[in-house]
């Protein structure tokens, strides 16, 4: 399984595109799931601190990081990495 973290705020402009595109992604892909971090909560706000999240969105397929959105080429290839480093150590 492949989680994609979504960090987002509920007054950020472009944090629904991110969260629609990791949303259909995870539609089309059995090994995705997407877990929402919202900024605007206490417990959301520590684990962005942790993750050292700075603004939103910010997207982490693993340890792969995007800021911002995507490209969903980009998206898709940082999936696919992670799906073959997965089968190696697998």
């Amino acid at each position: 399984m492949i989680e994609i973290r979504v960090f987002t705020h509920p007054t950020c402009a472009t944090c629904p595109n991110a969260i629609q595109m990791v949303q259909r992604l995870a539609e089309q892909d059995s090994q995705v799931q997407m877990r929402l971090v919202s900024l605007a909560t206490a417990n959301g706000r520590e684990i962005a601190k942790a993750a050292n999240v700075l603004s939103v969105p910010t997207i982490f397929v693993n340890e792969t990081r995007f800021v911002g959105v995507p490209k969903w080429d980009d998206l898709l290839q940082a999936v696919a990495r992670e799906k073959s480093s997965t089968d190696d150590n697998g």
